[in-house]
């Protein structure tokens, strides 16, 4: 009877050390999974970030060499221009915040608890 017991511990300590070993496998896994997940959204948007850049960049400068022609001098086209920047810096800057939290929290939240 007590070689019954010992076996049915035995048996259970196996199957603990089995769990836990794949419990921590499991683990390792998703936190490997989503690590990626965010650092491919991160090269992503950074690379999406680059050519909006880019494609604002010679957006603004042919904007700005427009307005200077328009108003005969070319330079004050480009002050207009980041008149504008920094009229929208100043905006972003005071009432942009909680709607660029909400946006990173729900974008995160996507990546991480929807798997």
């Amino acid at each position: 009877m007590f070689e019954k017991i010992t076996d049915n511990v035995e048996d259970v300590q196996e199957n603990l050390e089995s769990y836990i070993k794949n419990t921590v496998e499991y683990h390792s896994l998703n936190v490997y999974k989503k690590t990626t997940k965010v650092l491919v959204s991160v090269l992503r948007l950074s690379l999406m970030g680059g050519i909006a850049l880019l494609f604002l960049f010679f957006v603004s400068f042919g904007a700005a060499y427009l307005i200077g022609e328009n108003i005969g001098n070319i330079s004050n086209g480009f002050f207009i221009v980041a008149g504008f920047y920094v009229f929208i810096f100043i905006l972003v800057l005071i009432f942009g915040r909680r709607q660029l939290e909400k946006l990173v929290l729900r974008s995160t939240s996507k990546t991480f608890f929807n798997d």
